[in-house]
């Protein structure tokens, strides 16, 4: 199971997604809650010593959406997508729920989710189930309530990992012609 620790809200201030597809610096970044920071630690740092937690990944840069693709291919090895469902908070902005870069979250991967579930709760953290790790090759598949986002793991693979060989190549490239 895959369990969201925290809430997503309607931040984007500050965010990767203005910089990248509005070319925009714009905003205050997300506030900061530390008692609910220093809970969301404690909580999952608990899990972690009871054995529950296979994966843990922050939320930060690029949000919810980035974090569940670098999960899905964070081991080039054994890849595996997921199916996700983020329709309890279809309320929020699509661009928000997705890549807003609010504080105090992180996914987690478990097999006893309902264990993890009360020990969040026990430290008043909200969690909630979002969706299964998927096979080996299969999709991210991302459910907001509006739409349906279908993200192919070797287009993320490349993506990700392509980048910097990628404009390493053209300058390369860009380089030699300007010799020629």
């Amino acid at each position: 199971s895959i369990v969201l620790l925290g809430e997503p809200s309607a931040h984007v201030g500050a965010s990767e997604y203005l910089a990248r597809i509005h070319g925009l610096v714009a905003g205050s970044p997300p506030p900061v809650d530390l008692h609910g920071e220093r809970a969301l630690i404690d909580g999952l740092l608990d899990a972690i010593a009871a054995g529950l937690v296979h994966s843990a990944h922050d939320c930060s840069d690029g949000g919810l959406a980035v974090a569940l693709a670098e999960c899905c291919i964070m081991n080039r090895e054994l890849e595996r997508g997921a199916t996700i469902d983020l329709s309890a908070w279809s309320a929020l902005p699509e661009r928000s729920l997705l890549f807003g870069e609010a504080q105090g979250r992180f996914i987690v991967t478990t097999t006893m989710p309902d264990t993890l579930l009360r020990i969040a709760n026990d430290h008043e953290v909200p969690a909630h189930v979002i969706g299964q790790v998927g096979a080996v090759g299969a999709p991210l598949q991302i459910t907001t309530g509006r739409s349906r986002i279908v993200a192919p793991l070797d287009r993320m693979d490349e993506a990700y990992y392509e980048a910097i060989p990628g404009i390493m190549s053209q300058a390369a490239t860009a380089a030699l012609s300007d010799q020629a």
